[in-house]
């Protein structure tokens, strides 16, 4: 199954594309892992690189096991 969002982000009025809504969540949780010390920038960056293999994944998920943490 793909991850959905619960809820789709709207952008201009526009719905976000899931890979948009994907780096969103992924670098969400990214940042909330690292108490506000991370460089969004390259959160966002390591969301592009992982999205092509792990896009159908929950990115919250995805975000964690790159932490090395628990799902």
């Amino acid at each position: 199954m793909i991850w959905q969002p619960e809820t789709p982000t709207l952008q201009l009025g526009k719905p976000l594309s899931h890979h948009q809504e994907w780096q969103l969540a992924f670098a969400n949780e990214w940042c909330r892992l690292a108490e506000g010390m991370a460089d969004e920038h390259q959160v966002y960056d390591l969301a592009n690189e992982l999205y092509p293999v792990h896009g159908a994944r929950d990115p919250v998920q995805v975000a964690r096991e790159d932490w090395d943490m628990p799902a």
